[in-house]
């Protein structure tokens, strides 16, 4: 019987084996390194797209702001003027109001303005609509309801159309 010497293969066995698991830690190591690596580019990416997203907002934020204020600088004389124009129209109607007149509501739609109230006497009212003629700007439209009241007012609705 020859005697066979199994310490090299088994040296070469144990290498071998060494190597696969020395291969699988340090494979795995370096798997655990890329995937935190791409983790942290993940989360750093989508913190800058929030950063790029909240500098746009805060950028459309001021514009508008900007287009507010512009808008509200505009419209300020706008406003103004037309209530400078009202305000002549106004005047006037208060004076043509006669005092057995009291008017409860004022609407304008345009081209018309709808007055609405109460009259003592028919004569009051007669005279109120003769004095809505004097209004500039405005002429007499149709008249509307006219009727009673329990306590024996007259109620009305007017209508004056407007020239401008």
């Amino acid at each position: 019987m020859s005697i066979m010497n199994f310490l090299p293969w088994r040296q070469q066995r144990r290498s071998r084996c060494l190597r696969f698991w020395g291969a699988m830690c340090v494979g795995t190591v370096l798997l655990l390194f890329v995937i935190i690596f791409c983790l942290r580019m993940n989360h750093l990416v989508k913190l800058r797209a929030l950063q790029t997203d909240l500098t746009g907002m805060q950028t459309v934020q001021h514009a508008l702001v900007a287009r507010q204020r512009l808008t509200a600088q505009a419209q300020m004389p706008v406003q103004t003027v037309q209530q400078r124009a009202w305000q002549p129209v106004l005047e006037s109607l208060s004076r043509a109001v006669p005092a057995q007149v009291w008017l409860t509501e004022l609407r304008y739609q345009p081209p018309a303005l709808m007055l609405s109230g109460y009259a003592i006497t028919l004569p009051a009212l007669s005279a109120l609509r003769d004095a809505l003629g004097l209004i500039a700007d405005f002429t007499p439209g149709t008249t509307g309801e006219l009727r009673q009241d329990s306590q024996g007012r007259w109620m009305f609705t007017l209508h004056l159309k407007s020239e401008g």
